[in-house]
């Protein structure tokens, strides 16, 4: 079964980062988010100065959409490299 992590108050590009440094969430490793907070990441890099990477990614773990409708709002799954 798996599990779904609350990251902060709201799911952002420094949240992320600041999950992934406090975790060791490893280079090559995905976090799958809902459809909602997904978007809501590429609008924040959107009007950011930053480059988007394609797939995106946050310092080396790929950030991907949830298609199976399983991650709820407001939550991550940690998907570990051996597992894709």
């Amino acid at each position: 079964m798996s599990e779904f992590v609350v990251i902060g108050n709201e799911i952002s590009i420094a949240s992320i980062r600041s999950f992934l440094f406090a975790k060791k969430i490893d280079n090559g490793d995905s976090l799958v988010l809902n459809p909602m907070d997904y978007e809501n990441i590429t609008e924040e890099i959107k009007n950011s100065e930053e480059p988007i990477d394609i797939p995106l990614n946050v310092l080396g773990v790929r950030i991907i959409k949830d298609t199976s409708g399983e991650v709820p709002n407001g939550k991550v799954q940690i998907v570990e490299d051996d597992k894709m």
